[in-house]
């Protein structure tokens, strides 16, 4: 019997991907910020996320900053409150954010990310699509909403998402282990075969490829 990773599982792994990581580090240089303000303290990952609250809420209250650096120290304080498991926090940091600038992608990608986890498909696919119109080619959005499609069974939809990321990024993994997950879904098994063996010989430690192919081989 077809038993699939979860998606919640699955979105956490995600997350965790350097491809957001790149993104995000790209975002913040692009903004900037006096080296030792709290900006710079906000968006400190490596500090404890008590200690990026407080930063972040500084900036969010001087109402004299730039649109756009108090947006990202919605990110940031939205990333904190994850942390912290206040996803209700983290899902109004990322609303209020894009309130200042509705074309900030990575709050699209957070919040989208947190609807998942959450379950509420419909709502991170509404933010996924979001990104997507604001750029067709971004790699992680069709990866994130072909994860939700996938977690409404909607496969085919979820594959053409999956092809799409990965006419982008040929050789990422983690997508080709999900598409080779939808593809399982539908009875494809040669071509998820063929996803999971690409998706190793590329990570070896790729543990949704390995648990693919051993569904298979039973």
């Amino acid at each position: 019997m077809f038993q699939p990773f979860s998606v919640p599982d699955a979105i956490r792994v995600l997350m965790l991907s350097a491809a957001l990581l790149l993104a995000g580090s790209v975002v913040r240089a692009q903004i900037g910020a006096p080296d030792g303000d709290d900006f710079d303290r906000c968006r400190r990952e490596a500090s404890l996320p008590e200690a990026r609250l407080k930063s972040c809420s500084n900036v969010i209250a001087d109402t004299a900053r730039m649109s756009d650096i108090r947006a990202e120290a919605y990110l940031n304080r939205g990333a904190a409150h994850e942390e912290l498991g206040l996803t209700a926090k983290a899902i109004e940091d990322y609303s209020q954010g894009l309130m200042l600038n509705p074309n900030y992608r990575l709050l699209y990608h957070r919040r989208g990310l947190v609807y998942g986890d959450e379950g509420k498909h419909d709502l991170a696919i509404a933010d996924f699509s979001q990104a997507i119109r604001l750029d067709p080619k971004d790699t992680e959005a069709l990866a994130y909403r072909g994860l939700s499609y996938a977690g409404q069974d909607q496969h085919e939809k979820a594959i053409l998402d999956y092809d799409a990321a990965l006419a982008e990024a040929p050789d990422d993994p983690l997508i080709l282990a999900m598409r080779g997950e939808s593809r399982e879904a539908l009875g494809h098994r040669d071509a998820a075969t063929a996803d999971f063996r690409r998706a190793l010989e590329l990570d070896a430690q790729n543990e949704l490829a390995k648990d693919g192919l051993e569904r298979l081989a039973r």
